[in-house]
């Protein structure tokens, strides 16, 4: 089975906040939404200064936590690696956000329900590239299988030397000429303590108060059945 993902080349990436703006404009986002953000940064002292940049998104996670705290099951990992959304049955309770260890979950205010990045499966599924892959004129963003050791997408991982962010779908080349520090790059994958939180605590109480509720809810109909019945027998007699 493939495995999808992307490399990202940091020596070609200008800044130019393209990918940004194609990603906003292919899923109609708000304007204060982003997929895919773009970091700038500086290393060195003066007058020995450089800076570039970094870009993060959804990084498409092997074991995805969001998916993990979703109570409604919205967030789903295909087999192929994607992580996606099905906005339908997302009731924008924000679990997932917490639980995402990159900050790549975005709120739609207007909709009221999270989304992220979602490697634009509707155009790679026809065998199309992601708006951002497509759009990208330094040619910095490359989209395919990772796991086919004779796809473009491995090969310049190879031969650009490129980082694998471990547990994840995402590679970077590190810019060359100065030094790189590892820790301006998205992290390997850690799952955060709030999926544990969620998983021991808030969702058996979650359970529980809805079992609770429900329970209440068939007492409340046998209730009202029961007085309705009396009422009606007592009208016979009458």
């Amino acid at each position: 089975m493939a495995r999808l993902g992307m490399l990202i080349d940091l020596n070609r990436c200008v800044g130019c906040h393209g990918c940004s703006v194609a990603c906003q404009a292919e899923w109609e986002l708000l304007p204060e939404q982003h997929f895919t953000r773009v970091h700038r940064y500086e290393v060195g002292s003066f007058p020995k200064v450089r800076g570039g940049v970094v870009l993060t998104q959804c990084m498409h996670c092997d074991d995805p936590p969001c998916s993990k705290v979703c109570p409604t099951g919205a967030t789903q990992k295909r087999p192929d690696g994607l992580v996606i959304v099905d906005e339908k049955k997302c009731i924008g309770c924000r679990y997932c956000e917490s639980a995402c260890p990159y900050g790549a979950r975005s709120f739609n205010r207007e909709r009221s329900i999270v989304q992220k990045c979602y490697f634009c499966y509707h155009r790679t599924d026809k065998g199309k590239k992601p708006a951002c892959v497509e759009t990208c004129m330094a040619g910095a963003r490359f989209f395919g299988d990772l796991e086919d050791p004779g796809s473009e997408i491995n090969k310049l991982i190879r031969a650009r030397k490129a980082i694998r962010i471990a547990g994840t779908g995402l590679a970077y080349v590190p810019p060359r000429n100065w030094p790189m520090d590892r820790s301006l790059l998205p992290p390997d994958f850690k799952e955060p303590g709030t999926v544990r939180v969620w998983q021991d605590l808030v969702r058996p109480a979650g359970k529980a108060a809805m079992g609770l509720a429900a329970a209440a809810v068939v007492t409340s109909l046998l209730i009202n059945t029961f007085n309705k019945g009396g009422g009606h027998r007592a009208g016979k007699e009458d």
